[in-house]
């Protein structure tokens, strides 16, 4: 997974903005957001609001998950259980959703859109960037 930094970096260059452009549009100096790309700072939750904001991206696509092993996936995993009735099939080895789960028909319904959007990305309906475009808002 990306960290914070590199996170403002890929969507930052997504946008074709250079540092100091960004840091025009959220009040800060182009250091400060280089510093935040290279890891030398990490940015508060007021600046990464406003960074998310310059992006047009959901301030949570900036964050850093921390999913960096088989075992943080697990542990994200059993989150998603705990949280959404998601399990796995033990018959394919997929991922299933427990209709009886607190948070089910959300899951279901985010989850069916974002089918929906992978499928027009697939047939050619819509184009990478759109897609992107899209994932960005999560």
């Amino acid at each position: 997974m990306a960290t914070v930094g590199e996170n403002i970096r890929r969507y930052r260059k997504a946008q074709n903005l250079s540092a100091a452009k960004l840091a025009e549009k959220v009040g800060m100096t182009a250091g400060a957001i280089l510093h935040y790309e290279n890891g030398i700072r990490t940015p508060g939750n007021e600046q990464l609001e406003k960074i998310a904001r310059a992006l047009d991206v959901s301030s949570k696509m900036l964050e850093d998950h921390k999913i960096e092993s088989a075992k943080d996936l697990v542990r994200a995993l059993l989150q998603l259980e705990d949280e959404f009735g998601l399990v796995p099939d033990m018959c394919d080895g997929g991922l299933w959703i427990d209709p009886k789960a607190k948070n089910a028909q959300k899951a279901v319904e985010a989850i069916g859109a974002w089918g929906e959007i992978r499928h027009r990305l697939i047939t050619g309906e819509i184009t990478q960037e759109e897609y992107d475009a899209w994932k960005r808002k999560f």
